[in-house]
């Protein structure tokens, strides 16, 4: 599976998964994306493997049919909720004679980053660099070309604990999948969907699932607040289905369709929902909204109240919301901004067929991956050489077979002729 890179993003609701590759040009393309439902995750601890393998193969097989290619390899977006940071330093001296910092020096910095003391009971799962340090100049995004004697990074060193991730890939083998990678869902959720000037100047990102709801605060082009809820969308449903007395798959259903948070007051109807088998009711539109907003300005009062403590509100200029527990309803920008007291949007990527909310985390992946990758940009004038040229070796092999066919003929007709 060398064409496509394949991001895969377990949630405590769904499974979601995308395809892209580089095009010509070097441009990130989304060729190929879809999500399923999953119920075998809780705040991202695997509760029921066989139902979260279940689900990832019904979503790769899906994108197999999208894609028309087999799905062997995937990255794995790793969950906040499950995951710390913590600082390091690592230091090198510069390998080569000319004293030019190469790909190899930085890969060493960053392997020496990862030196250092952890529980026996959790794992490092990756490194951010925050910045990278020159001879003593620091604050250097990328100092490959550069010239130097010692190179330093300081780096994000995120860990989480074994057990836990030996369960996801528990999960994804036994959908008989390899992972190739893992890249943490807040820097996958904001290569997708934040602006480069908003990580600089400040944002919070906020990641509402389905059980949890994962605060991310970006500034300088780095993470320098991380923090949670246990709660997510998944409590507006709860409250949904107990003050309606409705199925909670149903109240899912009329949350997503019918949802919406009411900043004033609009002229009340009736929605006629099937509360059981033979049972149709009747709720009031009103009502229903007045409970989703009750909870969704209770979820911002309690982000609102940790940026506080944490003294982070003056570090943000915007937020940014992403996830499927409350960012699909109408009207939470204005809420958001009513109670943060900051410009609220929804955070969507921009490529065609994924502009959701829900597909952050999978194309995130899928962003940072490629990224990474070298891009050789291929000239117009070798496509069209290398197309002439495999058609001058068509038409050679059908020139070939057509003699090797004649020959073929002339034999059996001498043989025929000598035997008669």
């Amino acid at each position: 599976m060398d064409e496509y890179i394949v991001g895969l993003d377990i949630g405590s609701s769904s499974v979601c998964t995308a395809a892209g590759k580089l095009d010509k040009y070097g441009k990130v393309q989304i060729v190929g994306i879809n999500y399923v439902p999953c119920t075998g995750i809780k705040k991202g601890v695997v509760i029921d493997i066989d139902e979260t393998s279940e689900s990832i193969k019904n979503s790769i097989y899906q994108l197999q049919t999208m894609i028309d290619s087999k799905v062997a390899e995937i990255y794995l977006s790793i969950p906040a909720e499950i995951c710390e940071i913590i600082l390091n330093k690592g230091v090198v001296a510069v390998s080569s004679d000319d004293r030019e910092i190469k790909k190899n020096d930085v890969n060493r910095v960053l392997s020496a980053s990862r030196i250092i003391t952890i529980p026996s009971n959790k794992e490092i799962i990756g490194v951010i660099p925050e910045e990278y340090i020159v001879d003593g100049y620091n604050k250097i995004k990328d100092p490959i070309g550069m010239s130097g004697v010692r190179l330093e990074v300081d780096a994000q060193i995120i860990l989480s604990e074994s057990t836990i991730i030996s369960n996801l890939l528990k999960c994804i083998k036994k959908a008989e999948l390899n992972v190739k990678g893992m890249v943490f869902q807040p820097m996958a959720n904001a290569l997708s969907t934040l602006k480069e000037e908003e990580t600089e100047t400040g944002v919070l990102l906020l990641d509402v699932g389905a059980e949890t709801t994962n605060i991310t605060v970006f500034k300088e082009g780095k993470i320098t607040y991380l923090d949670k809820i246990s709660i997510g969308g998944n409590i507006i449903t709860n409250d949904i289905s107990l003050c309606l007395k409705l199925p909670v798959s149903e109240a899912e259903k009329v949350k997503l369709k019918y949802g919406k948070i009411n900043l004033q007051k609009e002229e009340d109807f009736k929605i006629k929902i099937n509360a059981s088998y033979d049972n149709a009711i009747e709720i009031s539109y009103n009502i229903l909204n007045e409970i989703i907003s009750s909870r969704v300005e209770e979820l911002l009062y309690l982000v609102k109240n940790k940026l506080i403590k944490n003294r982070q509100m003056e570090s943000i200029s915007n937020v940014v919301i992403v996830g499927g527990g409350i960012a699909l309803l109408k009207g939470v920008n204005e809420l958001g901004k009513r109670i943060i007291g900051k410009p609220t949007r929804i955070g969507t990527p921009e490529y065609i067929g994924t502009v959701s909310p829900l597909y952050s985390s999978a194309v995130g992946v899928v962003e940072d991956v490629l990224n990474t990758l070298e891009f050789n940009p291929i000239d117009e004038k070798d496509i069209e050489i290398n197309r002439k040229r495999e058609k001058y070796q068509r038409e050679e092999e059908e020139v070939f077979y057509e003699e090797e066919k004649h020959g073929f003929m002339s034999k059996i007709k001498e043989f025929f002729i000598d035997f008669f």
